[in-house]
């Protein structure tokens, strides 16, 4: 019996949408429609085999936190749907339509349009990392000056955080230099295999998820084993609930508010910091007690 739905992960960088485009045509070819776009997953539902067209579209003034809601935004999609295009929904800055009807029109933008786009989200996407990796910093230095030494357990998220961002900059970098020579000499954005796209990303998550449970490795000399699994356990836990919380708000915030962009990002960290600070205290304490 075939399955009912079937969830993916949405593991496509900004500058991956027409990667992402042709994965979703293949799987419609295999018999998987796309129905419903989350921040961290995509859902398809068993159809019989047939192509269905698809544009992934980075929209003018590219934020991960604009409303769906938004004038320009309803504008838009009125527009591809007069031109025969329904609108999926979106993941992070890529936003999804599709059609069945091979006579509609091409609603894609421009190539050097989609390019001025696609860079301008990577470099807000890259200064949100800096963000991050500046409070790591911080966190790792306070730490050494408590224990007095040069580094600490907090240093694998230090360490984390520099391979993600060498990896993000080197895969932005790279293609832009290749979209700027393919735009100069045919007119066009560089696609790469959806497949292989997948396949890096996927190694990249797995790789820091492994490399996350380092520090337990680097402990368990000093506590029991029912100690250290309860610990990984929590951890596990911990970042599961928290991701599938904030997509949730995200995807609330973008699709049932209309607040501005600045107004979804300060609710949005607002309620993570909270949240962080509240559940690192409890995990904390948890972790003395047991110990």
């Amino acid at each position: 019996m075939r399955m009912r739905s079937k969830y993916v992960p949405a593991f496509f960088q900004v500058f991956e949408n027409d990667s992402l485009r042709d994965y979703l045509e293949d799987m419609a070819l295999k018999g998987w429609r796309l129905v419903s776009v989350g921040s961290l997953f995509l859902r398809f539902e068993p159809c019989a085999p047939h192509r269905i067209r698809y544009c992934v579209e980075v929209m003018e003034k590219p934020s991960a936190y604009a409303s769906n809601q938004s004038e320009n935004l309803k504008a838009y999609r009125e527009f591809c749907r007069d031109a025969g295009w329904d609108y999926a929904g979106s993941t992070g800055y890529l936003h999804i339509f599709f059609t069945e009807d091979e006579e509609a029109v091409v609603v894609e933008t421009d190539p050097k349009e989609r390019y001025e786009r696609i860079c301008q989200a990577c470099q807000g996407n890259n200064r949100l990392v800096y963000v991050i990796f500046g409070l790591l910093i911080l966190t790792n230095l306070y730490s050494c000056y408590v224990r007095k030494t040069l580094i600490c357990v907090n240093g694998w998220g230090l360490l984390l955080m520099v391979a993600a961002l060498a990896v993000s900059l080197g895969d932005f970098l790279g293609w832009k230099a290749r979209a700027g020579k393919s735009l100069r000499e045919e007119g066009i954005l560089p696609c790469a295999p959806w497949m292989r796209v997948r396949r890096k990303n996927g190694a990249i998550i797995w790789t820091i998820l492994v490399m996350s449970m380092a520090p337990m490795a680097y402990t368990m000399g000093q506590y029991s084993k029912k100690t250290l699994i309860l610990v990984m356990a929590g951890m596990w836990i911990y970042v599961m609930l928290l991701a599938f919380l904030f997509a949730k708000l995200l995807y609330w915030l973008r699709m049932k508010r209309a607040y501005s962009a600045k107004a979804n990002m300060a609710i949005y960290w607002s309620v993570a910091l909270v949240i962080c600070a509240a559940a690192c205290g409890g995990a904390l304490a948890f972790i003395f007690w047991i110990v």
